[in-house]
């Protein structure tokens, strides 16, 4: 009976996590907030079947749809609503969602501050996105003082649910 049982390796591989800080003006509050929050899009490459123009970019899914036909509820082909300038429709050769990853990793926003902990290849992916908009990323003693108080805020809200609860 036990001859008949494998064992199975495993292995782990090791995530090493960072933790930055960044400072943010409030002049740049809304753009940094629109790439927080941004919704998932699109990189598409496209070209007209008529005049052979290109339509590249990053596009949120109801833009993408309006560029494609698709199906009615009763299952006809509806034309696209967005054509070409010469009339002709886009054919799409490439897209593939290029999804929000500061959403799905998740990011802490206290006032002005900003914490992110994610892997090394996150912040050298997504940082100059947040760079570019304004965000300062805060190193040394700063950057202890900014992480101490979102943690004790953080506790004294579990602290407060707690209390009530029970």
């Amino acid at each position: 009976m036990w001859n008949s049982i494998k064992f199975i390796k495993l292995q782990y591989q090791l995530i090493s996590m960072e933790t930055r800080i960044y400072k943010i003006e409030p002049a740049s509050m809304g753009k940094i907030k629109g790439i927080l929050e941004g919704e998932d899009r699109f990189d598409v490459s496209a070209i007209c079947s008529k005049c052979n123009k290109t339509l590249e970019g990053l596009f949120s899914v109801n833009e993408t749809s309006r560029y494609q036909s698709n199906e009615d509820s009763r299952g006809k082909i509806k034309p696209p609503e967005k054509k070409c300038e010469c009339g002709g429709e886009y054919v799409f050769e490439k897209k593939v969602l290029a999804p929000n990853e500061f959403a799905r990793n998740g990011y802490t926003l206290r006032g002005n501050d900003l914490l992110i902990i994610a892997e090394k290849e996150f912040f050298d992916k997504n940082e100059p996105l947040l760079t570019k908009e304004g965000a300062v990323q805060v190193k040394g003693v700063e950057a202890e003082e900014v992480q101490k108080k979102i943690k004790d805020e953080e506790d004294s809200a579990a602290c407060g649910v707690g209390l009530i609860f029970g």
